[in-house]
């Protein structure tokens, strides 16, 4: 049995909501350890929403309103 390990960005985390929305984004934190960039955040604030003690249909709803309104402007994208 192996170490999964995931490097993620800001790129491949909105290719994955582009993709299959939030459960993609969830999706992506099914690993053994995740890698990413300190100075992101969009990464500081999707980690923060999956590693929350909440329930699954609560973090999807947050990480759709996060992230539609990154996609239309009304956040920075770093």
């Amino acid at each position: 049995m192996g170490f999964n390990k995931r490097h993620i960005d800001k790129e491949i985390i909105v290719s994955a909501f582009k993709d299959n929305g939030a459960k993609g984004i969830i999706n992506l934190y099914k690993a053994d350890a995740i890698f990413m960039p300190a100075d992101s955040t969009v990464c500081n604030y999707i980690d923060k929403i999956v590693c929350n003690d909440d329930t699954i249909k609560n973090k999807q709803r947050l990480i759709e309103d996060y992230m539609t309104q990154l996609l239309e402007g009304l956040y920075k994208f770093n």
